[in-house]
């Protein structure tokens, strides 16, 4: 949103300012004390966690005001900084979204609601459009009245369209969200199968979704996703007949499943009709992609650019995760659902996931609180409508309503007195070609109880510690103080992680932007349904048209990226920020300074391109024994900054700093940080590591496969680097090798742990596996741990240790994990 005022965020929400600071404009806001942006307003909500214990550490964090419920002032301590007293917090937020819904007049918002689909179908929606005009789409779930006022704040103010998800689980409440969308047009996915467990009836339930079409404007329009009618007669009551669109749409025939995707016919209303292959086995993700596709339609988007985009496009990640374990198992972990419509959706899904004829298993790790003897009854006749053979759950009241309904059927339930008992149980009842659908709580996917049956689906694996990533943000926002941004650079696979995991982690860390090194990778975040800023640095002039479509801020590091920028945002119409770079003696990218200067004259007052930034990066902040060079490079950008600032630029986000430069050069930060290595926990160098605490987030982790008893002269791998010297020795077979990214060199770093315990490495690493010396440690069998390099079940031993010895730096070695190392992502 636009800067603001406090007294002008005061005015917003008809608060009461108290206890004025320093006088500084409000960009951003915040529900976390240590999730903050530099420029973030503080909300002290009341809920389950009662926001007003943190205002202090909000204000202690960098938040330029904290706003709080005025019954509750005389319990916060004067003098820490500004609050804004208001009767209701989450009503003054839902206030602001409203006004700055107001400074997007220009901007056509969609209303996605309905009971199942509407994140997969606002995805599709935003992922078709973003090739044909540029597109926000609120961030994964955020449909509640928390959710969607923080989506409609974070909405760039010069998209041409908006999508935002919405959700009323109580009778008017819509009405608060529609206030704050104010849409154009809406889509209705569907009702689902029962009214929601606060409405009296399902038409009842229809007419709160439908609400949010009362009063369209002229031009506007209701998409509706099913061809119930009774929804349909609920919406002639709300909508004019012209405006509720349901023929002359696009359509999808599945014809069959391929691997994990499908092959569809997708006919459009001009009378096209084409095969295309959609990366999604789920016939329920389809029927998303196919309503998307008739609000595409609706927005403008015909023919061949509609085909095209569905042809391009990849849904994002569901709520379900799949992992295939060894024996040819699959187990899949899914948000808990007692809707039978979507049971029914995840149990198909599953099903083609396997792609083979097991049995179908039912793991309910979530205690379904609210389950009523008529749900439970609608969720049996879905299980054995679904085929489910097996169904597990606990010893839970509510567990024993399912029960209880399938009494007398042919499906088979256990119920155990806890997930450990459960867990080990399914663990030896799992089949090969069998799927077991985990019904996991919302707020994990995979919990940490249910991590060894998913541990099992692939000998090597690469944990990150999502809540490592948020404490080195905290870290480091701690350390630069409030005023200056944080960008977290994602490029590279996010270091060899999962750049759309590791982005959503940033964003609730509060982190401003993101960097990415390639015009691809910042699509890739925009189609996965990342919308924080993106800045691109090594973007190339064929790309521009491309960034400016999906809101990419190119980095102008030559006079070719100039031109095409200005070619690319005159053709859009709209006005494109730009960050320039400046080579300030690293002579990687950027323009000499003397360069960047003229460049600055030509962007003064250009009629489609701002300055928004500039930027150098330094070749050797690592090393004290190159600080004249640092300091040197600093001073030629600094030249260059100056030199913006006489011609006139304002509001420029001045940076230069990645990792190093940051812990170990204050001066170095500027206006903005950019943070990758140390994301991770990880240290550029020994001369950082006593500057900041970094907490470590990430650990390669294998597994013996295989044990050799050895007699001494008896040689192993290629080249028979290692002999045995005595008659007790044990060779241990670990299945990872420089595929998986242990190269050739890390036998010079000597060990790995098992269990903890130190254990030599045996001989030369080969493509697929490597050999360990398990003398003498009578605990290391077949299926044991083996911590590679990183952290892991409280042991360790450091990326940094190991890329030294291998004469070379981390973030070569994270980057350089294998496409067949499982990626698992905890939240310890």
């Amino acid at each position: 949103m636009d800067p603001v005022s406090v007294a002008g965020v005061a005015s917003i929400v008809g608060g009461k300012v108290h206890f004025q600071g320093e006088e500084r404009e409000v960009g951003s806001v915040a529900i976390h004390s240590d999730r903050l942006q530099a420029d973030s307003l503080f909300f002290a909500l009341n809920g389950v966690t009662d926001g007003h214990r943190f205002v202090a550490r909000a204000l202690a964090n960098g938040a330029i005001a904290a706003v709080v419920d005025e019954a509750r002032l005389a319990e916060l301590p004067a003098g820490q900084g500004t609050l804004i007293a208001v009767a209701d917090p989450l009503a003054a937020l839902q206030a602001m979204a409203v006004w700055w819904r107001r400074q997007l007049s220009s901007t056509t918002f969609v209303a996605v609601v309905g009971s199942n689909g509407k994140t997969l179908t606002k995805d599709a929606l935003v992922g078709l459009l973003a090739g044909h005009r540029t597109t926000y789409g609120s961030p994964g779930s955020y449909n509640s009245q928390l959710g969607v006022a923080l989506s409609v704040l974070q909405c760039p103010k010069d998209v041409p369209v908006a999508v935002i998800e919405a959700a009323a689980t109580e009778p008017g409440e819509m009405a608060r969200l529609k206030r704050m969308v104010d849409p154009h047009a809406v889509v209705f996915t569907n009702l689902g199968s029962r009214s929601g467990q606060n409405f009296g009836s399902r038409d009842e339930h229809a007419r709160e979704l439908l609400s949010m079409a009362a009063g369209l404007p002229e031009d506007g329009w209701l998409l509706m996703g099913e061809d119930d009618p009774e929804v349909l007669a609920q919406a002639r009551q709300i909508v004019p007949e012209r405006q509720i669109q349901k023929d002359a749409l696009p359509r999808l025939t599945r014809q069959r499943h391929v691997e994990r995707s499908s092959l569809v016919r997708a006919a459009l209303p001009d009378g096209t009709e084409e095969d295309l292959l959609v990366a999604t086995p789920s016939p329920e993700v389809l029927k998303d992609l196919e309503l998307a596709m008739g609000a595409a339609t609706l927005l403008g988007m015909r023919g061949a650019d509609l085909l095209a985009a569905v042809a391009d496009y990849t849904p994002p990640s569901t709520r379900m995760q799949m992992w295939r374990r060894p024996d040819g198992a699959t187990v899949v972990g899914e948000l808990a659902n007692i809707d039978p419509l979507a049971l029914s959706s995840a149990l198909r899904t599953a099903r083609s996931l396997m792609g083979a004829q097991g049995r179908t298993l039912m793991i309910i790790g979530d205690p379904l609180a609210g389950l009523t003897a008529e749900t439970a009854e609608a969720m049996a006749r879905c299980l054995r409508a679904e085929n489910v053979q097996l169904v597990c759950g606990l010893s839970a009241d509510t567990h024993g309503l399912i029960e209880a309904a399938l009494a007398g059927s042919d499906v088979r339930v256990h119920r155990f007195a806890d997930e450990d008992r459960m867990r080990a149980f399914v663990a030896t009842e799992l089949r090969p070609d069998d799927v077991a659908l985990v019904h996991v709580p919302r707020d994990t996917m995979v919990t940490d109880s249910w991590m060894h049956l998913v541990e099992t689906a692939a000998a090597t694996r690469l944990y990150v510690d999502l809540a490592a990533v948020k404490d080195n943000v905290a870290a480091f926002r701690k350390l630069v103080g409030p005023h200056t941004k944080l960008m977290g650079v994602v490029k590279a696979e996010a270091y060899g992680t999962n750049p759309v995991t590791v982005a959503h982690t940033l964003r609730e860390a509060g982190v401003d932007w993101l960097g990415v090194a390639t015009a691809d990778e910042g699509v890739a975040l925009r189609r996965a349904g990342v919308q924080m800023p993106i800045l691109v640095f090594l973007a190339v002039p064929g790309d521009l048209d491309r960034l400016v479509r999906n809101r990419l801020t190119p980095s102008l590091y030559s006079m070719e990226m100039y031109d095409a920028a200005c070619r690319a945002a005159a053709a859009s119409g709209r006005r494109l920020d730009v960050h320039v770079e400046v080579d300030s003696g690293m002579h990687r990218s950027g323009l000499y300074p003397e360069a960047a200067i003229e460049l600055l004259g030509k962007l003064r007052g250009h009629e489609h391109l701002r300055l928004a930034g500039l930027m150098s990066h330094l070749g050797c902040p690592d090393d004290p024994d190159e600080d004249d060079l640092t300091r040197e490079q600093l001073k030629r950008f600094g030249s260059v900054c100056a030199a913006a600032a006489e011609l006139g630029f304002e509001d420029v986000v001045r940076h230069t700093a990645a990792t190093a430069a940051t812990i170990r050069f204050p001066e170095a930060r500027y206006d903005m940080v950019r943070i990758g290595l140390g994301l991770y926990g990880l240290q550029p160098s020994t001369a950082t590591s006593s500057l900041i605490t970094l907490t470590p987030g990430v650990g390669l982790v294998s597994r013996i496969v295989e044990i050799h008893n050895m007699v001494p002269g008896e040689r192993v791998g290629y080249g028979g680097l290692f002999r045995a010297q005595s008659p007790d020795t044990r060779i241990a077979l670990i299945a990872a090798g420089y595929y998986d990214a242990v190269p050739r060199a890390f036998r010079k770093v000597g060990y790995v742990l098992v269990n903890g315990r130190r254990c030599e490495i045996a001989g030369t690493i080969s493509m697929d596996s490597m050999a360990i010396d398990i003398t003498g440690h009578p605990d290391a069998e077949v299926g044991s741990d083996v911590l590679i390099f990183g952290q892991y079940a409280g042991f360790s031993t450091p990326i940094e240790q190991a890329a030294a010895a291998m004469d070379t730096v981390s973030h070569e070695v994270l980057t350089q994990v294998g496409p067949r190392v499982q990626r698992i992502f905890t939240q310890h």
